[in-house]
């Protein structure tokens, strides 16, 4: 497979920070959007926090939407890395969808994983279900590894693993200042059982990646 050189510029950051975002963002519209059809409606989805009604029929199928999503975005990215013209899309989607970083959620008790390993399994040990959720998210990191083609390839491929990270942990802390510890709190208008400031804001960040994506996420040239 031939590399491809990754842009760093801050403009190419901005334009993968966004569709970070907006991966983050698609996890909870899945998660809300099943929930509304197998829980009888919607109730409340914010940055960060989805929560269905209740009682909910399939509720293992709400917990497991999300990380579906997730994980075939990454997987995606992976198996669509041999396009030429959208190889840089598919390797910026593949660290852009967390699915490399959650196991970090998962060593701090949070995570659909978790919860779904404990039900299925009966495994409730932090450690090992991070390890297995690990082990998931390597083959499209390594498949992006690959098609580096700067010269300083390892530093390019750290950037790449943690960048997402700072976005996280600010949309964690903007969620809890606007909505509260648990995420139902101070929600204001809802559409469709999205708070109105994450509907405007998703909707804006959506309309900046359609019209900056298409000029940032060409090719750099390829080695």
């Amino acid at each position: 497979m031939k590399k491809i050189r990754i842009p760093y510029r801050p403009a190419h950051i901005a334009v993968f920070l966004l569709l970070v975002f907006l991966c983050y963002q698609a996890h909870q519209l899945t998660r809300h959007l099943v929930g509304a059809a197998l829980c009888g409606g919607f109730r409340s989805m914010t940055f960060t926090i989805t929560i269905t009604r209740e009682p909910c029929s399939l509720p293992t199928l709400v917990t497991l939407s999300g990380p579906v999503l997730t994980y075939g975005l990454a997987y995606l990215g992976k198996f669509l890395l041999r396009s030429p013209k959208y190889r840089l899309f598919d390797y910026a989607l593949i660290f852009a969808s967390f699915s490399h970083l959650r196991f970090i959620q998962t060593l701090t008790g949070r995570g659909d994983e978790l919860i779904l390993a404990g039900q299925w399994f009966g495994i409730t040990s932090r450690p090992i279900v991070a390890l297995i959720v690990f082990l998931i998210g390597l083959p499209p990191v390594i498949a992006a590894f690959r098609v580096i083609g700067n010269e300083r390839r390892g530093r390019v491929f750290i950037s790449s693993w943690l960048l997402p990270l700072p976005l996280l942990f600010a949309m964690l802390f903007a969620n809890r200042f606007l909505f509260g510890e648990n995420g139902n709190e101070r929600l204001g208008t809802l559409i469709l059982g999205i708070s109105l400031i994450v509907f405007i804001t998703d909707l804006i960040a959506s309309v900046l990646l359609i019209v900056w994506g298409t000029r940032y996420f060409h090719p750099q040239g390829e080695a």
